[in-house]
């Protein structure tokens, strides 16, 4: 039984793995000139390998596959394949990332571990086509390669530049695949003209939502608009001219924050609204939401109850327009993909072309920022490797 990988990432690796122990003879085809460029930079290079809070919730895309997908490895089965294979980890508040605290590492040793079982990894190589042939596959890299079970696992288009050019999606429609809309995910947000850029720099708590979808977390005010984590978490919900709204007191209600302004103000009456404010938050930030709420260079002991209000209100709910997502170059995942209703959750493979597998980031599947991703990733390469057999 041959099996060709085509993507040497995260998922194309560890179904490589999984294939050569399930007994097939395993051949990966990489574009690039190293393997696993995009492992690399994940975690801020440490690599958050998974996540012990797992569950469906923490993802976009179709819930009762994911949740199949999720069922067949729990954080502590990826963790217990890392072992075997070498790689010790431990968590972080229940983010568990290698022991080194390298991506570099993850990277090496999966490497490492599939030439140990006998998988040819041809790298620099590109796909020129792929024909079926007598129920065989025919893959083209200058070379023809026959194989009885086929794996796509070349990634999105997030961060082209490790290789993901979402050349894999054209692949995959060839085989009759529906490919659902494709956008940037956790990435940045472009903000229409708002004063907020004024505090460009600031990094401030707060919470950030749309509609039902909210994440709390440490917000990046840029000179574009906003970023951290909890912009990425929901930036897979906004379009251009979407509203959102920035919490900058999530941890105060607004009576609490009510109580907080009213007493400072009758503390330092001759202090203008923002140097109040600088008890709060940065001075640039403390200065931008005195003016949105027109307070600006206005003392205390002139604030009526509607302009305490009217701040509160600015404070609680900071609204910006959305101009558009930062972009395929900055975003750490690509949402859409392959549609998942056309692949079996149970095996990975396809439901319109026989033992042709897709798996990872190909898939209409992306999840929060915190090793959601790379979990999704290990799994299903996992699962389509183990049914090459």
């Amino acid at each position: 039984m041959k099996t060709i990988v085509i993507g040497a990432g995260a998922s194309g690796l560890v179904a490589a793995i999984a294939a050569a122990n399930a007994g097939s003879s395993v051949t990966v085809i990489e574009h690039n000139k190293q393997v696993g460029k995009k492992i690399l930079i994940t975690g801020n290079g440490r690599c958050n390998i998974t996540n012990e809070a797992m569950n469906e919730n923490k993802f976009y895309g179709n819930s009762s596959f994911i949740k199949k997908v999720l069922e067949a490895y729990s954080p502590d089965d990826i963790r217990s394949f890392f072992k075997n294979i070498g790689i010790c980890t431990v968590s972080k508040n229940g983010y568990i990332y290698p022991s080194s605290m390298q991506a570099q590492t993850v990277c090496e040793f999966l490497r490492e571990y599939a030439m140990e079982l006998g998988v040819k990894i041809k790298t620099n190589n590109n796909i020129n086509s792929i024909q079926q042939n007598n129920g065989k596959y025919v893959v083209d890299i200058g070379i023809p390669l026959e194989c009885d079970n086929l794996i796509l696992a070349t990634g999105g288009k997030s961060y082209e530049v490790t290789g993901s050019d979402g050349s894999g999606y054209e692949l995959a429609m060839k085989f009759g695949h529906t490919i659902t809309k494709l956008s940037p995910a956790l990435t940045a947000l472009v903000i229409k003209k708002d004063i907020l850029t004024k505090s460009s720099g600031v990094r401030v708590k707060g919470t950030v939502s749309k509609g039902n979808y909210k994440h709390t977390g440490e917000i990046q005010i840029t000179d574009y608009g906003v970023s951290g984590i909890p912009v990425f978490n929901i930036s897979r919900t906004l379009e251009t001219n979407d509203n959102l709204v920035i919490d900058f007191a999530p941890d105060f209600s607004t009576n609490e924050l009510r109580e907080i302004i009213f007493k400072f103000s009758k503390i330092y009456k001759d202090l203008a609204t923002e140097k109040i404010l600088k008890g709060l938050y940065n001075e640039k930030l403390a200065s931008v939401l005195a003016e949105k709420s027109g307070l600006k260079k206005i003392k205390a002991k002139a604030l009526s109850t509607e302009n305490i209000e009217s701040l509160i209100n600015t404070i609680k709910n900071y609204n910006v327009i959305i101009d558009k997502k930062r972009g395929f170059d900055y975003a750490q995942v690509t949402a859409g993909g392959v549609d998942t209703s056309e692949i079996n959750a149970e095996t990975m493979e396809s439901k319109l072309s026989p033992n042709l597998y897709i798996v990872g980031e190909m898939l209409d599947v992306d999840g929060i920022c915190g090793g959601y991703n790379l979990h999704f990733a290990w799994c299903t390469g996992l699962i389509a490797g183990g049914n090459c057999n």
